[in-house]
């Protein structure tokens, strides 16, 4: 005997839908299923998908109808607007796709891939979607490098993943010929030449504010002051300005704060101009940061 409970237990963990195969060990028939759908109960969702509780037919449930008739993963943009690394969805939804066949009517950008393996697939909000790391690796085929490296920075800021990581996924052999690697490792090339992450998040979030407001090339940049070698967070040579963030937990003690600022001081009778940002700086104003950086890097443009 069909039974609504479990119908509903069921669409709980789907954002209200169920599908055909699941609707049949569950005690339905074809005909029951058409019936409800004809009298208004049910409706379709997506080829064999059905929306079987009550309420708004959203993005993200449309993503997960998508999904669950193709049998295949959230990917690109919609993974990305579901993990909060871009800020604006695909306009319909996009999945990636291991085999050749579809159900017709099905309204969704589709990438078909031989690369997907078990690694790739995990869950967000209950949705099958592809990996961290691979999203940002399909991310790289379909954005621009400014949106690719705002969202490996989001993705890094809430730990997600690492650079290491990415690093390693970029150099899996199978997915070489991928067309988002070229554009990942232009991204990941602004990190550290260790190739370590940034080494707090706020230089993470610095990263970000900057990329979204395309200011002119940056990059970290190491001087010698008094015989020893020092590294700027971020730095403009040309225009002799440096950049450091500073955490809630840095320079704690007496001495560290002591060298920190004799140090700068160096700097700054070499011609250096230092600017610092704090975690408030970050978090509550980062506009307003990158607004101030633009405007001392054109007051010191030669």
């Amino acid at each position: 005997m069909a039974s609504e409970f479990d119908v509903q237990r069921l669409a709980v963990r789907q954002h209200g839908l169920a599908t055909r195969e699941q609707l049949i060990p569950l005690g339905f028939t074809r005909h029951q299923i058409q019936t409800r759908v004809a009298a208004g109960r049910w409706a379709r969702a997506a080829p064999s998908v059905y929306d079987v509780a009550p309420a708004s037919f959203d993005g993200r449930r449309a993503l997960h109808a998508a999904v669950l008739a193709s049998r295949g993963l959230a990917s690109h943009r919609s993974a990305g607007s579901l993990r909060q690394l871009i800020d604006v969805p695909p306009d319909r939804p996009e999945i990636v796709v291991a085999g050749a066949t579809l159900p017709r009517g099905l309204d969704a950008w589709v990438h078909r891939s031989r690369t997907i393996g078990p690694k790739h697939h995990t869950r967000v909000d209950g949705i099958a979607t592809t990996s961290i790391v691979r999203t940002l690796l399909d991310l790289g085929s379909v954005v621009s490098e400014a949106t690719l490296s705002i969202a490996v920075s989001r993705a890094i800021v809430s730990r997600q993943t690492a650079v290491p990581r990415i690093l390693a996924a970029v150099d899996d052999g199978p997915l070489m010929g991928h067309r988002g690697v070229a554009p990942l490792r232009v991204v990941l090339s602004h990190y550290r030449v260790d190739r370590q992450a940034c080494e707090s998040e706020l230089e993470s979030l610095l990263h970000e504010a900057i990329a979204q407001q395309r200011i002119p090339t940056f990059r970290q940049h190491r001087v010698r002051v008094a015989g020893r070698r020092y590294r700027f967070d971020f730095a403009w040579p040309d225009q002799m300005v440096f950049v450091e963030v500073d955490g809630l937990a840095e320079h704690t003690e007496r001495s560290a704060f002591d060298n920190d600022r004799r140090r700068q001081n160096l700097l700054v009778a070499m011609g250096w101009l230092p600017l610092r940002y704090t975690w408030t700086d970050l978090t509550k104003r980062p506009h307003e940061v990158v607004t101030e950086i633009i405007a001392v890097l054109s007051s010191r443009t030669r």
